[in-house]
């Protein structure tokens, strides 16, 4: 019987409608997110999770569609892996002709909005140049998507020279903060559509570049295979392929070739065949990646690569300003307000209330007054992720030493909490406290210690295993802003 909000038997219900809804099976290590994509579907229908549970069990369309929506949609943000845009520009600005560029799981719009951003400040214009296309199995989230109004909890990455260019500020509703809208221009350049990765076939072909970023940790390994050989296929030679850093080793036996950007592997289909992509049993490649530079992008032939062992070379937030955090396991789960049926077991400690749902469901919708109190009240339960999230809110308001002091309460209740040191690792990097982060690095390393690649680890928001987070934890050159040192 499982500790938290359902038990296994009533799980492995819960993810047989998931599959039989979208074709999606969660690998081993992720069923648990389950829990709280459950109740934050409840939530948001205004239903306690035992009416919730039955009516998902039944099958009931809306139902399935609101769980879709809050089991499948990672948290997500606008300038997300900022070196990946960067990779991508660079590949754009010597491309001949149009560049199209699929987001693949785009969620609710800020990764392809992101893209076009990147490209239009790169130079490109206002999107005759390019085409993206972003696509989603939730229709909810292509609605939102679409209207491109988002609140301070999505803009809390991107810079402040883009965020004036490309999105305008809109008055928000009575008792929230206000609202930003992407400007015409960026909302022309991206092509939204309803496309599910793990049973659809590919919306075009010849891409120049995929986005397909923490999705595929939402799969089985057999799946994975099968949805790679579809991006791969739907890739024009010379095509870059950006997955997560911790999904890098997902693609090996590929064929794919690996640039190094910034320390950050992004993956590429060869311009011409090489025996490797011919053989079924060839998987070895060059241990030395190529350099991700005009020069490396020109080449008429390149030569077979070889995919980074990410043991050796694993990705890090950039000692510099605004690295992305680590997205934190959501790990808290709210229980029903009666008696549970058969097959619901209790809920976890230190949200007894659902106060963590209710909170970070506040603060993604803007309301950081009612985040903050939430979450405060939480906290009064000696809760460890209650202060991680009103580290969150303080920092979406720009406050960043209550950010800092938060984190530290967190650290205070679980001196073991890695998702709190690499938070600190994000934070005192934006201060230019630099030797602090170093310190909270190595912090979270030995925090990791002992845990296996895929355990999931404590945390407000989307799942992150102890792997993934080693792979973000790594050294690797410092850039400044989303466009580097200039």
């Amino acid at each position: 019987m499982s500790d938290g909000l359902l038990d296994d038997a009533t799980l492995a219900k819960v993810e047989e409608v998931l599959q039989g809804a979208c074709g999606l099976t969660l690998a081993s290590s992720l069923r648990r997110s389950l829990e709280p994509a459950l109740s934050r579907a409840a939530l948001a229908r205004g239903l306690s999770e035992v009416t919730f549970l039955r009516q998902l069990l039944l099958r009931e369309p809306v139902a399935v569609e609101a769980f879709i929506e809050h089991a499948v949609i990672g948290e997500t943000y606008f300038f997300r892996h900022p070196e990946h845009l960067r990779a991508l520009a660079s590949r754009a600005r010597v491309h001949p002709g149009t560049f199209h560029v699929w987001s693949a799981g785009c969620a609710s719009g800020e990764e392809p909005y992101s893209i076009a951003m990147a490209l239009m400040a790169a130079g490109l214009g206002d999107g005759g140049r390019f085409r993206v296309l972003a696509t989603d199995v939730s229709g909810r989230a292509l609605l939102r998507a679409k209207t491109a109004v988002y609140s301070p909890w999505s803009l809390r990455r991107i810079e402040p020279d883009l965020e004036r260019r490309f999105l305008t500020l809109l008055p928000g509703q009575p008792g929230q903060d206000p609202q930003h809208g992407v400007v015409p221009e960026v909302m022309r350049a991206v092509d939204f559509r309803r496309h599910n990765l793990a049973t659809d076939a590919v919306p075009s072909m010849g891409f120049q570049a995929i986005f397909c970023r923490n999705v595929l940790i939402y799969f089985t390994p057999e799946l994975v295979r099968v949805v790679l050989a579809r991006l791969v296929s739907a890739l024009a030679p010379g095509g870059l392929l950006f997955v997560s850093p911790a999904e890098v080793p997902l693609t090996n036996g590929l064929g794919l070739e690996t640039l190094d950007a910034e320390g950050t592997p992004v993956l590429r289909v060869p311009l011409e065949p090489w025996p490797a992509l011919e053989a079924a049993s060839a998987h070895a490649r060059r241990d030395t990646p190529v350099s991700l530079t005009a020069a490396a992008l020109r080449r008429d032939t390149p030569p077979p690569a070889n995919v980074v062992r990410l043991e050796s070379r694993r990705p890090a937030p950039a000692p510099a300003s605004r690295p992305p955090v680590p997205p934190a396991a959501a790990s808290v789960a709210r229980p029903p307000p009666s008696p549970p049926p058969p097959g619901m077991a209790k809920a976890r400690p230190g949200d007894e209330n659902g106060l963590l749902t209710r909170a970070l469901a506040a603060a993604q919708a803007g309301n950081f007054e009612d985040a903050e109190a939430l979450a405060r009240e939480a906290a009064r339960s000696m809760c460890p992720e209650a202060y991680l999230l009103l580290a969150m809110v303080a920092e979406a308001r720009g406050d960043l030493f209550a950010a800092v002091e938060a984190v530290r309460k967190a650290l205070y209740l679980e001196p073991q909490l890695a998702m709190g040191h690499a938070t600190l690792v994000a934070l005192y990097s934006r201060l230019d406290r630099r030797d602090e982060a170093e310190r909270a690095r190595q912090n979270a390393l030995r925090a990791l210690d002992g845990l296996d690649d895929e355990h999931p680890l404590r945390g407000v928001e989307t799942t992150m295993t102890a792997g993934g987070l080693r792979q973000a934890l790594s050294p690797r050159p410092s850039q400044v802003g989303w466009q580097g040192a200039r």
